[in-house]
């Protein structure tokens, strides 16, 4: 449960990152945090030619979708699973393109958008029965992995994109403070891995007091 608990305040921390600034510029309206980058990233000529399309607003924008499946995989018992429903779906509906996608269905940012809300409840909602206890840690492993590689390297081609118009950017808090929480994550899943596997003593093998 005290492992649970802590899992949780690392997702929290790694949400608030999302939210905090990611790329720091002089320009106040230019400081933007992770969700406001990617729509920025995603008018970019340069992020119409990446392969695939939009690379680092997919990137960023797939933290939401990694926060969703790790809120299932950490839902146990009837009320938490419920709430983790909840958050997963508000989570998604954050990531719903403008009422202007029923209009503009071709619009590939707006269909990223569209996609990735998609991803998030289905893979959400599909994680949170998942009662496999001894690979959950390993699911949690790799997606913070994907977690930190994404965001980094999201992040980086944002920095690109304000270095060509001349933005002396450098990376914010908010990014740091994600990529921690992920690390965290990582430490609680390895130390659950190792803790599992650690021999328990038997009572047979118990010293009787002579």
């Amino acid at each position: 449960m005290r492992q649970t608990l802590i899992l949780y305040l690392f997702l929290a921390a790694a949400l608030l990152g999302y939210l905090l600034p990611w790329v720091v510029a002089p320009s106040a309206p230019m400081t933007l945090n992770a969700y406001d980058l990617s729509e920025w990233a995603s008018l970019h000529p340069l992020q119409r030619q990446t392969i695939p399309a939009l690379l680092a607003p997919l990137e960023l924008r797939l933290q939401l979708v990694i926060l969703s499946v790790a809120l299932g995989l950490l839902a146990g018992g009837r009320t938490r699973r419920w709430l983790s429903f909840i958050l997963i779906l508000l989570l998604a509906l954050a990531q719903l393109p403008p009422f202007e996608f029923l209009y503009d269905i071709r619009n590939t940012n707006y269909s990223q958008q569209f996609t990735l809300a998609l991803v998030s409840l289905v893979t959400g909602a599909a994680a949170t029965p998942f009662k496999l206890r001894l690979l959950r840690p390993y699911v949690l492993i790799v997606i913070s992995i994907l977690g930190i590689g994404s965001a980094l390297h999201g992040a980086a081609q944002a920095l690109d994109l304000f270095a060509l118009l001349d933005q002396g950017a450098s990376a914010g808090a908010g990014l740091w403070i994600n990529c921690l929480s992920y690390s965290g994550i990582i430490v609680i899943a390895i130390a659950s891995l190792l803790r599992d596997r650690r021999p328990r003593s038997s009572p047979l093998h118990r010293t009787r007091p002579g």
